[in-house]
């Protein structure tokens, strides 16, 4: 047996079964030993009974009679029963029988009037009456014969066994057809569950809309418990979409000042002669700030949409390996400030056509390279791989900046997720970038994972279907 066995690794029916039937079990077993020891009592009793009526009428019938006489051996007409007489030596008197198994018992019988016993002989049981009887035939002396009716236990025995060879086929039958009834109502009894975890899987931030159906008129635990999994979901809906539309609408306000205060600030870093050194330092700062801001407010929009399921890929066909280059020419100038090298090398395959979002993949290789120049030293390298495979296309955007730990890369595509937010912050990072890579691979049916260590640079690897 394994040691290591959990009963809570198997459904929660299977075990509800698997206790029913042994309680079952236990059951069967105490009420069917309680049956045959009732009625191997009984028979005793009754057995017990018969032999004492014979008893009584031998006892009746003595008188005149010679004991010695076959008169008193014909006497018991029962053929299950035989007759013993010994005299108050305890000497065998019927001379017609023997009885090897009485010879232990001789003296008990002469020591008491009467007794009745239950004994076993060549594993057969038997039941015994002895009772002391007077003789008057001669009227000077009284001679004392102790008579043993012996009562052959095999009818019952019989009886019995059988009673064990049925309760032995009934007993497993029984646990049969309780079982697998047991299991129907534990299914039946759980379906409303089960019907719970499913709809629960379904159920996303982006699709609250899910509610779990059972009947109406159910008022049980069950019934109780999901009208409550319901009235929460209900509200749990409402707060998001409350949330998905303030989100929308303070980005979208956002949009227009903030268009306004940088078209205004790139004036006055425009008239030099007007300005000071300090000054225009200081402008250069804020906008820098305003440029963040504006990409927040941007890709805040851009979720807002996704969470309201606004976005649907509009797939066209064009060539991966041009849009690659397209990107890498207008992320140069970002990189030739900070001194960073970036190169593609084209693996396997020359034809690189896809159906895809092209604004979406754009923006998803714009993301990830702007990823790697932010948190990449200066004098860096940054290195795109594109390779095709049997019907999908690979991508690996690889650096070699400061890295990511192992415990932060499972968390790293969700929402305003920030490995190190002081350094975030000083690189520019809002925490969105990254989960909007994600969400741009997954609604293009393709796969995003990432291999990083502390130190040594990241390695992002995208996977695409061709269509």
């Amino acid at each position: 047996m394994n040691k290591n066995f959990n009963y809570k690794k198997y459904p929660l029916k299977i075990n509800l079964t698997i206790w029913y039937m042994v309680i079952l079990f236990l059951v069967l077993i105490f009420f069917s030993s309680i049956l045959y020891f009732y009625l191997e009592t009984q028979l005793f009793e009754e057995v017990k009974s018969i032999l004492e009526i014979e008893m009584q009428k031998l006892k009746s019938e003595i008188g005149e009679t010679d004991i010695n006489s076959n008169y008193l051996i014909n006497s018991v007409n029962k053929e299950n029963i035989s007759i013993f007489v010994y005299n108050s030596q305890g000497k065998l008197i019927n001379k017609n029988l023997e009885s090897e198994f009485m010879q232990d018992i001789i003296s008990v019988a002469v020591k008491k009037n009467k007794f009745f016993k239950i004994i076993e002989y060549k594993n057969q049981k038997w039941a015994m009456l002895t009772a002391a009887v007077n003789s008057d035939t001669d009227q000077d002396f009284t001679q004392v014969y102790y008579i043993n009716l012996i009562y052959s236990f095999a009818r019952e025995q019989k009886m019995l066994d059988n009673l064990i060879l049925i309760l032995l086929i009934m007993i497993p039958l029984t646990l049969i057809l309780a079982s697998e009834g047991g299991y129907f109502l534990a299914s039946r009894a759980l379906k409303a569950i089960d019907l719970i975890s499913v709809t629960a899987e379904k159920i996303s931030q982006s699709n609250l809309s899910q509610r779990i159906r059972i009947n109406k008129g159910r008022e049980d635990e069950i019934g109780r418990l999901v009208k409550t999994l319901n009235s929460l979901l209900d509200r749990l809906e409402n707060s998001f979409y409350r949330q998905k539309q303030f989100n929308a609408d303070v980005s979208h306000e956002l949009k227009t000042p903030i268009s306004v205060i940088k078209a205004q600030i790139e004036e006055a870093i425009d008239s030099e002669e007007k300005l000071t050194s300090d000054q225009k330092n200081i402008l250069l700062t804020i906008k820098k700030q305003i440029d963040q801001m504006n990409q927040l407010v941007s890709q805040m929009l851009l979720l807002a949409k996704v969470d309201g399921k606004n976005i649907k890929p509009n797939k066209e066909e064009f060539d991966l390996n041009v849009v690659v280059d397209t990107v890498i020419e207008e992320m140069n100038n970002l990189a030739s400030e900070k001194n960073i090298s970036i190169k593609k090398e084209i693996g396997e395959g020359k034809d690189f056509k896809i159906k895809a979002d092209l604004s979406l993949i754009t923006q998803l290789l714009l993301n990830l390279i702007d990823n790697a120049l932010k948190y990449s030293k200066d004098g860096g390298k940054i290195k795109i791989i594109l390779t095709k495979l049997d019907g999908f296309y690979r991508l690996n955007i690889i650096d070699n900046g400061i890295g990511i730990a192992e415990e932060d890369l499972d968390d790293i595509f969700k929402r305003f997720y920030r490995v190190d937010k002081s350094r975030s912050r000083e690189y520019g990072g809002t925490g969105l970038g990254l989960s909007i890579c994600s969400w741009i691979v997954k609604i293009h049916g393709g796969e995003i994972n990432v291999k990083s260590s502390l130190k040594k640079g990241s390695d992002f690897e995208i996977l695409l279907p061709e269509e």
